[in-house]
């Protein structure tokens, strides 16, 4: 887009995702941004992220060193990422269109690279959030035609582009640390002996 502006003029611009539909991007725009308050998104933001890694507090020999201990904190929270629109609306494995019920759907799996350090330290530092990835393994699970927890779970697709099943890792760590129990960890067992049975390939 160009914009013919004077000199200092700003020009401000919205813009909405939504995995489901162009009317769910809308809502979610009047959701989340009903103004056009630059500075006011920019401070909740800032009031958020300050609060997220406010969790750990650290002292340091350096304010490099600080810089650079928040900095990597910073990038442990930026995903799994939430993915579904305000309304719980979200498309899922299956292609169809669901609601995620009293819980918020997250994707971006890469579990091969997450579940030694990444989740047993999402189940310290943020519990319900790591209690709620699992849920959204399960949903994954529910919508699999092969029956199988993610192995690269990736918005509405499985990548299949690792091997191993290390979603069981996270549920099983989960579940020993008490973020799941009852009959959600005796369906996420049932899930996971279901995905150790089943063979697939890997490319």
């Amino acid at each position: 887009f160009d914009f013919k502006t004077a000199e200092n003029e700003a020009v401000l611009v919205k813009f909405s995702l939504s995995p489901v539909s162009t009317a769910g991007a809308m809502a979610n725009l009047r959701a989340e941004a009903p103004h056009w308050g630059f500075e006011r998104v920019k401070t909740e933001g800032q009031a958020a992220w300050n609060a997220e890694l406010g969790k750990i507090a650290v002292t340091m020999p350096s304010d490099g060193d600080m810089v650079n201990f928040y900095t990597a904190l910073y990038h442990t929270f930026l995903s799994p990422t939430v993915y579904m629109d305000t309304d719980g609306m979200y498309k899922g494995l299956d292609q169809n269109v669901h609601k995620a019920s009293a819980f918020t759907n997250y994707t971006t799996f890469s579990l091969w690279d997450t579940y030694r350090a990444l989740h047993p330290f999402f189940n310290i530092i943020q519990p319900k959030r790591n209690g709620e990835m699992v849920r959204s393994m399960m949903a994954h699970y529910d919508q699999s035609v092969h029956k199988m927890l993610p192995v690269w779970s990736h918005y509405a697709n499985e990548n299949w582009c690792m091997i191993g099943y290390h979603s069981v890792s996270v549920i099983a760590d989960a579940v020993v640390k008490g973020n799941i129990d009852g009959a959600a960890a005796q369906k996420a067992l049932d899930a996971a002996v279901q995905t150790a049975r089943t063979r697939y390939y890997d490319g």
